[in-house]
């Protein structure tokens, strides 16, 4: 006879699938991770498994897209219980945040970069729209809290739109800082013009562009 699991419980399976993905992929490229592994950390099937996710894609793009959304909703409530911010604070703000979603969020920035060039082409197209329509309204909703906490510095639009630049910044930088490995590994050889600080040049790149585009299209 079939399992036959509640709502919470499937609930919990599938967060325990992820969970044991993202593990995994904190420690290994994406092209080494298999369902099998992943089954085998949750104590399961490779079947059962694939009953929650129907490919690797579709798992690995639900991490990226829902914990975006999480993400994108920790910073709306975290802003609410903050100060007024001026134009400088905002950039002081951003330029933190930068730091802080490439040091605390490492999966998630690492999935971003794979997005396009492999997830979507075994992903579920339907599910990805269902689950970027929700992560597109958790950026409008914080893009709306920076317009209270910024007293209209800009508009809701601008503010979200800002969160992509910021995640396009961090994912150029990180594929071109790969040219000093090899798969994870580092070369042996010394490439100094091609070495990238990440942190330290994403911070510059997005203090430099936000400089000029306050400057631009700040409504005060």
């Amino acid at each position: 006879m079939a399992n036959i699991y509640t709502p919470s419980q499937k609930a919990a399976k599938r967060q325990a699938i992820m969970t044991a993905a993202i593990n995994l992929f904190a420690h290994r490229s994406y092209p080494e991770i298999t369902m099998q592994q992943i089954a085998e950390a949750v104590g399961s099937s490779k079947g059962a498994t694939f009953r929650y996710f129907k490919t690797k894609e579709d798992l690995f793009m639900t991490i990226l897209l829902e914990d975006y959304q999480q993400y994108f909703t920790q910073l709306t409530t975290d802003l609410a219980q903050q100060p007024p911010l001026s134009a400088d604070d905002f950039i002081a703000w951003m330029t933190t945040q930068t730091r802080q979603l490439i040091e605390e969020h490492r999966v998630l920035i690492r999935l971003n970069a794979i997005r396009g060039p492999i997830l979507e082409g075994k992903a579920n197209m339907q599910e990805t729209i269902t689950q970027r329509e929700a992560l597109y309204r958790a950026s409008q909703r914080l893009g709306q809290q920076l317009v209270i906490q910024t007293d209209h510095l800009l508009d809701q639009s601008q503010f979200s739109h800002l969160f992509i630049i910021q995640s396009g910044i961090i994912s150029g930088l990180m594929n071109m800082a790969a040219l000093t490995s090899f798969n994870h590994h580092k070369l042996s050889v010394d490439y100094p013009d091609f070495e990238i600080r990440l942190i330290p040049e994403a911070q510059q790149q997005i203090r430099y562009y936000l400089t000029q585009y306050l400057k631009e299209f700040s409504h005060k």
